[in-house]
């Protein structure tokens, strides 16, 4: 299957217009041009991943980075309406790995080739000590990319990870709407960016970016959001599609729109040529090509599951049911794609 007919196999349901909004203009772009491009389809969006791929290849040329993820736990403070990780989740079972089968996962992911090795987890205090473990342990047996994605900390823990050996951390803004984010998340969204200021400041490289059709949020939210995110200038991006979460307030609701999706994955690789831009697991879960799809809008990277099988399927970050990557498929996905896979 070739780059256009995945194209065209991600169909076009057009987004409706919103007007007005606090933030004009990102670098080149303006409003219009970010809502007229997120709403590409058809002709108009192949030619818009055309660009977006001969933007990524010019810097990466055919490479698909790849990260091995272990999910260290499950346990979370936040109660986040779209997460069923959320702390008023009584029924879902927690789990934190031992330093041990931390380490053994690493290992598998040093062994498949893969120099990310990405630790993951819900917000909570409890990973901390274990990660004050792992991190230099992992350093010793290789020189590769650490990289975090563990929530909301205070700047002197930030500093600790670094100081540990950490080299990049994610932490998206999901929503640039601080109402939006206050209903979802019952939280403050200049918290979430004093994080970010922080990550930047310790010298960690940082990952961000938004959810894609969380309820509530309207096409005006998104331009902000894509238009946000340029002016972060993050070192990774990411769209992630809103899917519905058993066990969460949100349960019922549409999964996130792939096309508004795939086009805000265009629009900041052409913005951001050098950030690593992840095609996520979420783009699978909603349809059978979605990753290769991802690729062929412009990112880059695909993450490798490598979490205890006996426990992802306690790490219901998107969905009990969600799609695992296995290193088969992103092979295949990045063959499908045109593209050469930074595996052994």
């Amino acid at each position: 299957m070739g780059k256009e007919q995945l194209d065209e196999n991600v169909g076009g349901i057009r987004a409706e217009r919103f007007t007005s909004g606090h933030m004009e203009k990102a670098g080149p772009y303006s409003r219009a041009d970010v809502t007229e491009m997120l709403l590409a389809t058809g002709q108009a969006q192949q030619e818009l991943f055309a660009r977006a791929r001969q933007v990524r290849e010019s810097v990466f040329e055919d490479t698909l980075r790849v990260r091995g993820v272990v999910e260290i736990s499950n346990a979370c403070v936040k109660n986040c309406d779209y997460c069923a990780m959320r702390s008023h989740n009584a029924p879902l079972e927690r789990y934190t790995l031992e330093s041990g089968s931390v380490m053994r996962a690493a290992r598998q992911i040093l062994d498949s080739g893969i120099s990310t090795v990405f630790l993951q987890s819900g917000q909570s205090s409890i990973c901390d000590t274990l990660l004050h473990e792992v991190i230099p342990a992992i350093r010793a047996e290789s020189d590769c990319e650490i990289l975090l994605c563990v929530g909301e900390k205070p700047k002197e823990v930030y500093m600790a990870y670094r100081a540990a050996g950490a080299d990049a951390y994610i932490l998206k803004f999901e929503t640039s709407n601080k109402a939006l984010f206050a209903s979802v998340t019952h939280s403050n969204l200049q918290k979430r960016l004093d994080c970010v200021t922080y990550i930047k400041e310790t010298g960690m490289s940082l990952g961000t970016g938004n959810v894609v059709g969380l309820p509530g949020q309207t096409l005006d939210d998104m331009v902000n959001d894509v238009l946000f995110a340029i002016t972060l200038a993050p070192d990774f991006v990411s769209a992630s599609p809103f899917i519905a979460n058993k066990g969460t307030p949100f349960e019922y609701r549409p999964a996130g729109d792939i096309n508004l999706t795939l086009n805000a994955i265009a629009i900041w690789r052409i913005a951001l040529p050098h950030a690593l831009i992840p095609t996520v697991s979420a783009l699978e879960y909603i349809h059978p090509d979605g990753q290769a799809a991802g690729l062929c809008a412009g990112a880059n990277v695909i993450t490798v599951n490598f979490t205890p099988k006996t426990n992802r399927d306690q790490y219901v970050i998107y969905a009990s049911d969600r799609f695992v990557v296995g290193l088969d498929h992103a092979r295949k996905t990045a063959q499908k794609a045109g593209m050469r896979a930074m595996l052994q």
